[in-house]
């Protein structure tokens, strides 16, 4: 073991409810170990791993996907204490994100791929809605349960900004866009699934930006079996084999 430093509230503020987020750089990971969960004086621990070549590659770079663990380390790195540096690894990795302004994005494959899940489960959740059926209601309830989640999470992605958990999304909601987490808070209030979908629906009016927009009529979004994603290529196939059917 070579380095160690804490991140998150384990720098802040330790509180009761806290939890202790470690991240220890091997020699080099021969085991092959992510992470271990455990708990440290009675604190819930997120024990992450990682090697001298990570850290190694990492320097090299200028940009990383932002929810990728390259990312996460880049952002944990950035506010760690560091306890247990020998070779000073951390602290020069650590000062060369700080004067390049490592940049972190969001692929355009992953902001695809939420721009499909996202609109899919809309028009899955209404057609649930206005089935008239009860089993589909029931249904309806356990689906919001996600699909609300993952608006959330769709909201930063479509904007390039990496998650970094629900703390940081309520702290950012505060500041830049109240008028969402207001709708968010409307909706957790709900107590009848016509008003969960009035409040679902809004926030899905609200999430998309850029380029990234909800289907309009007449919408042809064809999913390709390599990676499971979409490929606007396959649009012309299936308009000749509508057209020669």
């Amino acid at each position: 073991m070579k380095e160690i430093f804490t991140t998150g509230t384990s720098v802040s503020k330790l509180t009761p409810a806290s939890d202790l987020d470690l991240i220890v750089i091997l020699d080099k990971n021969s085991e092959g170990i992510k992470s271990v969960f455990t708990t440290i004086g009675n604190h819930f621990s997120d024990v992450f791993f990682f090697d001298v070549d990570f850290l190694n590659q990492l320097s090299k770079k200028r940009e990383v996907l932002g929810n990728t663990f390259d990312g996460m380390f880049v952002a944990w790195l950035s506010t760690s204490e560091i306890a247990y540096d020998t070779e000073h690894l951390l602290r020069n990795l650590k000062e060369k994100i700080a004067a390049s302004h490592f940049t972190q994005k969001v692929s355009d494959v992953e902001k695809t791929d939420v721009w499909v899940k996202t609109n899919y489960n809309f028009i899955a959740n209404s057609r649930y809605y206005n089935a008239g059926d009860k089993l589909y209601r029931r249904a309806l309830e356990l689906r919001l349960l996600y699909s609300v989640s993952e608006l959330i999470t769709a909201y930063f992605s479509f904007r390039g900004m990496p998650w970094r958990g629900e703390k940081a999304a309520v702290r950012y909601f505060e500041e830049h866009d109240k008028k969402f987490l207001e709708t968010f808070r409307k909706y957790s209030a709900s107590g009848s699934l016509e008003k969960k979908m009035k409040y679902y629906r809004a926030l899905f009016a609200k999430v998309f930006f850029g380029t990234y927009r909800r289907w309009e009529k007449g919408f042809i979004v064809p999913i390709s079996n390599v990676g499971n994603r979409f490929d606007p290529g396959l649009r012309r196939f299936w308009s000749e084999l509508i057209g020669g059917a």
